[in-house]
C-alpha cells in the first residue's frame, strides 16, 4: 500500500470529539477519480480509541463539497465506515468512481458512545489495499 501525501486525509490525527480529517481532496473539475482503476479510503487506528467506559468506537464518513468549507447545502456524504477500534487494525472501503460528483472530499469523524480520551488514526485514498494477515507458525524448531 503506497500513500501519496496528495491523497492523505489525515496523519496521525488525534481523535476526541467529533471532526473532520485535518486535509481533504482536490479532485479539479474533471472529477475521474479512479477512472479505470479501483480506488479504496484506507484508515488505520494509530493509538486506540479510549473513553470513561472503554467502549468507545470511531464511525468514518466519506464527504464531498463543491467548496472546502463543506457547509452548503450540497455536502453530501458518499459512504461510512462504521465502529473502529482496535489498534493497528486497517479499514478500506471502495470508492466508485462516480461517487465523487463534486470537486472536493474529505473524511469526517464521529466517535460513538461519547467523546473519547485518547485515539488517532491515518487515512488516505490508495490504490491498493494492505490485507496481509500474519498467522502463527504451525511447528516448533528444537
Amino acid at each position: 500500500m503506497i500513500l501519496d501525501k496528495a491523497l492523505l486525509f489525515s496523519d496521525a490525527q488525534a481523535i476526541t470529539a467529533a471532526a473532520a480529517s485535518t486535509d481533504y481532496a482536490d479532485l479539479g473539475s474533471a472529477r475521474d477519480i479512479g477512472l479505470g482503476k479501483t480506488l479504496y479510503v484506507a484508515v488505520t487506528v494509530d493509538v486506540a480509541f479510549t473513553d470513561a467506559g472503554n467502549d468507545s468506537t470511531l464511525t468514518v464518513a466519506l464527504e464531498s463539497d463543491d467548496n472546502t468549507g463543506f457547509a452548503t447545502p450540497t455536502s453530501t456524504t458518499l459512504f461510512t465506515i462504521p465502529a473502529l477500534a482496535a489498534i493497528g487494525n486497517k479499514y478500506f472501503a471502495k470508492i466508485s468512481p462516480d461517487a465523487a460528483n463534486q470537486r472536493y472530499i474529505r473524511l469526517y469523524y464521529t466517535p460513538n458512545n461519547g467523546n473519547l480520551t485518547t485515539g488517532s488514526v491515518t487515512a488516505a485514498i490508495v490504490a491498493d489495499i494492505d490485507k496481509q494477515v500474519n498467522y502463527p507458525k504451525g511447528y516448533t524448531i528444537s
